[in-house]
């Protein structure tokens, strides 16, 4: 249910009404999905291989996870209130097209999926969250690493559309397109492996908007697209200081993707409660050259050379002016490295061999705000 919550960004606004509305919405969505499960129990297609997640825990990697392995395996499950976040996170179709229910699975066929389960030789696929501390040891244990994925929900529809946009001719310089609220960003704190404090993402927004502003575009909106190539600015900053709210934002997922796709280089800024953030492996995919304080939490790491890094101001500060003066053929040089780079090892394909070539059901991934948790524990 959905109520008025001081603490959460998203809801202290709430009104009595709004809350009232939102949990009239919420009850009814919810009656539809147990609709299409039901639907699911008598419409059986049969798959030779099955991954069983039981009780659903609901997680950021699981739209990445069942995009990798769907055409191969399906995903089996019990019947509770939890399978309703299944449905909810990787879409209607895929559910009715790829899962079924347990009871229709003989157990020979299935394999169990289990989360954080530390007993070792287990026969189960096991996942473990715990993924900053494992960054220790990447190559102990023959650990495999899920890796870090686009936004989730990219990969329910819109995913295949990504391969022809990558290949947009580069208009802008230097791309920066996301939410810069200070309440939810500005809070973010995290020491990185050499003992430095990360810089935030409104510290880093504030020092480009004042050491840079001359040549910088605010584009509050894609309909801006004709204005913002006939200014000639070379940095393209696309904020949303709102809250965190899914109508609120300037530009669809595809939209930033896009432009995204469009630019030589992109401000991969920390997230909201750690360093690692969706669009590290969004300008990856799309060929835009990071600039980033953050590839030691990528697994594998991004050769020194396919990237600009920073930690500091002084750092950043460089690291825009060398985006601003690199020469074309190594753009395009290190923009196909990230193309390769990004098949072999973060591309669902990729997955997908490592996880058929495995030597382990050992799994590392990273659930977002849960392994935080689980890394401060750690530490």
């Amino acid at each position: 249910m959905i109520n008025h919550d001081p603490n959460n960004p998203r809801t202290k606004n709430y009104s009595i009404i709004k809350s009232l509305l939102r949990n009239i919405e919420f009850i009814t969505k919810n009656i539809f999905y147990f609709l299409v499960v039901f639907i699911n129990c008598i419409i059986f297609r049969s798959k030779k291989n099955y991954l069983n997640i039981g009780n659903y825990e609901d997680s950021r990697y699981i739209n990445y996870l069942f995009y990798s392995l769907k055409n191969k395996y399906g995903f089996s499950y019990n019947i509770n209130f939890q399978i309703l976040n299944f449905v909810k996170k990787i879409g209607i179709i895929n559910f009715l097209i790829h899962s079924s229910p347990n009871f229709r699975i003989k157990k020979k066929d299935m394999l169990k999926i289990t989360f954080n389960n530390f007993k070792e030789n287990t026969e189960n696929l096991n996942f473990n969250t715990n993924y900053f501390h494992k960054l220790k040891d990447v190559n102990k244990d023959n650990n495999l690493f899920l890796p870090y994925y686009l936004y989730p929900r990219i990969y329910n529809k819109d995913y295949k559309k990504l391969d022809k946009l990558k290949n947009n001719n580069k208009q802008i310089r230097i791309f920066f397109s996301g939410s810069s609220n200070k309440q939810v960003y500005g809070r973010f704190s995290w020491i990185n492996f050499n003992g430095d404090k990360f810089l935030n993402r409104v510290e880093i927004i504030d020092f480009i908007l004042n050491e840079f502003r001359e040549k910088v575009y605010l584009l509050n909106s894609y309909d801006q697209l004709n204005d913002l190539v006939s200014s000639n600015k070379p940095i393209v900053l696309s904020l949303n200081d709102k809250l965190i709210k899914k109508t609120k934002t300037n530009l669809t997922n595809l939209e930033h993707l896009n432009l995204i796709s469009m630019s030589n280089f992109f401000i991969t800024a920390p997230g909201a409660d750690m360093p690692l953030c969706h669009h590290l492996i969004e300008c990856i995919k799309m060929k835009s050259i990071p600039i980033t304080s953050y590839n030691e939490f990528l697994v594998p790491r991004l050769n020194e050379n396919d990237h600009i890094s920073f930690n500091n101001f002084d750092e950043l500060n460089l690291a825009i002016k060398t985006a601003l003066s690199m020469d074309q053929d190594k753009i395009v040089k290190i923009q196909n490295n990230l193309d390769v780079f990004y098949k072999n090892n973060l591309s669902p394909e990729a997955f997908f061999r490592n996880f058929e070539n495995r030597k382990t059901n050992n799994i590392i991934a990273c659930n977002d705000v849960e392994s935080v948790e689980r890394y401060k524990v750690n530490i």
